[in-house]
């Protein structure tokens, strides 16, 4: 399955509509901090599905942390533009920053195809371990139709199987037209790991972009007392 994204492609609206913004890929997440393994699925799945641009977007608030302690969305979100300012396919959007309530897929979905963006192709870029939670999604049957494609991207060895695509495809009628399953490069870093590094006074470096680190050394993040 792995070689799916290379085979076809959706086409399901005119991708020649808005020549600048063609192909889009949206990555949602928390960034708290962004860190590299965020960066390399959302190159591959560039690369593998010929996205014209990624959109990074950092969660307001993520319904599966409601009352848990998040970095303020700004700090979040500047982390994000130092992240990825050298790569021009990439872009930050801070839309479920300013919007009020729970952060869900659904709705971010629709403001973006009301945006000036809403004569592209869309593919949402998650990790392959998370598949299996779609259904539990808000409206998993509304984000499925805005979607012109779902890049799963898994690490090497790790095939999402087709007993497992059949068996999402009963509970989403349609999940399987659009899924992309990804075989990724993948590193073992995350932002639980960033933040108690940084806590314990454990260099950054390499774990993500040198503009990340002394930001989050010059703001004192994920200090005791501070953000986190």
């Amino acid at each position: 399955m792995s070689a799916l994204a290379d085979q076809h492609r959706p086409q399901r609206r005119d991708e020649s509509a808005d020549s600048s913004h063609g192909r889009v890929g949206i990555l949602g997440g928390t960034f708290d901090p962004i860190h590299y393994g965020h960066l390399v699925i959302a190159q591959e799945a560039a690369a593998r599905l010929r996205l014209d641009r990624v959109l990074f977007i950092p969660s307001g608030h993520p319904p599966h942390k409601l009352g848990e302690t998040v970095t303020p969305g700004a700090v979040r979100a500047r982390m994000v533009e130092l992240a990825i300012q050298d790569n021009a396919r990439f872009a930050l959007a801070e839309l479920e920053l300013t919007r009020p309530g729970p952060s869900y897929t659904v709705d971010t979905l629709h403001t973006l195809r009301t945006s000036q963006y809403m004569n592209s192709a869309w593919f949402m870029i998650i990790g392959g371990d998370m598949l299996a939670d779609l259904p539990q999604w808000r409206d998993p049957q509304g984000i499925i139709r805005q979607l012109d494609g779902i890049a799963a991207m898994y690490r090497p060895g790790y095939a999402i199987s087709p007993e497992q695509i059949a068996k999402l495809d009963q509970q989403l009628p349609g999940l399987g037209e659009i899924l992309f399953p990804i075989e990724s490069p993948q590193l073992a870093v995350s932002a639980t790991l960033l933040r108690e590094r940084a806590a314990c006074g454990l260099p950054l470096r390499y774990l993500t972009p040198d503009p990340v680190v002394e930001y989050i050394l010059a703001q004192g993040l994920y200090q005791s007392g501070v953000a986190r």
